[in-house]
């Protein structure tokens, strides 16, 4: 039961809070602070992300199927 709990925390954590920490901070670093277009900031900003999402999809695939492997 703990392997799932974690399982869930760790999705949650690269999937949700990560990408959106990172929205949040470009937004207040580049459009407050900087003074940039919010277009031009959003657009950056979710190109990072989708960067990103695809990266860590490549990588808990093939973790995911590692572990497949050794418990059978």
């Amino acid at each position: 039961m703990m392997e799932k709990q974690k399982e869930n925390l760790t999705f949650l954590g690269y999937f949700l809070i990560f990408p959106l920490l990172l929205i949040t901070s470009l937004l207040l670093w580049r459009f407050v602070i900087q003074g940039n277009g919010l277009w031009s900031v959003l657009t950056d900003a979710l190109s990072i992300i989708g960067i990103y999402y695809i990266l860590t999809s490549v990588i808990f695939r093939f973790l995911i199927r590692k572990r497949v492997r050794i418990e059978r």
